[in-house]
């Protein structure tokens, strides 16, 4: 589980937005991120993984069509979306590998969030077997852990040349996220 959420995503938005495509990038994300309220666990799972399939189809053609759609073309809010349909889409590193090297296009020119561009350079490295690089992927629990991560010393400083938080405030967001989806889980005194 990626914790997103809890980062920032900055830069302006375009007047040349393209409504439509953005109505069906958001359309998708919204199904995407609905099968996180579902109860059990499990059965959230398999519904995440149906979506995330039924969904392929048109994310791949959006980036075949449109290459890397930044924030001139979908506006700030649903391009940031788009990257997470990417995110999820691990069953395709292929894809995934492609819409990185398109995304750095964008983010080059300011048009598309180097925060999620680190984050997606992180998940296909990991599903490469490789280190992360910037220490967005994580094993969420009752004490969640930065997944392997090359040069710890120097992480933020990477983590900040991208504009992400200290890796102990994202990991502590990261408690606190896994808390909120488990309120049976007991939290840890916190220490003053």
């Amino acid at each position: 589980m990626l914790c997103m959420s809890t980062t920032c995503l900055t830069f302006g938005q375009s007047e040349k937005t393209n409504t439509q495509l953005a109505k069906l990038v958001d359309s998708l994300y919204f199904a995407d991120q609905a099968t996180a309220q579902i109860k059990p666990p499990d059965s959230a799972a398999a519904a995440y993984q149906r979506v995330i399939r039924s969904n392929f189809a048109p994310v791949k053609q959006i980036l075949e069509t449109h290459g890397y759609p930044g924030y001139d073309l979908l506006g700030k809010e649903s391009s940031n979306r788009y990257f997470l349909l990417v995110q999820h889409s691990d069953f395709d590193p292929g894809f995934q590998k492609k819409a990185l090297k398109l995304m750095k296009k964008q983010v080059l020119k300011k048009n598309a969030s180097g925060q999620a561009y680190a984050a997606l350079i992180d998940r296909t490295n990991i599903n490469a077997g490789k280190p992360q690089v910037y220490g967005t992927q994580v094993i969420m629990g009752r004490n969640t852990q930065i997944k392997p991560c090359k040069d710890l010393k120097n992480l933020d400083k990477r983590r900040q040349s991208v504009g992400l938080e200290p890796i102990s405030e994202y990991l502590q967001k990261c408690n606190d996220v896994f808390y909120d989806m488990n309120p049976s889980e007991k939290r840890p005194e916190k220490k003053n």
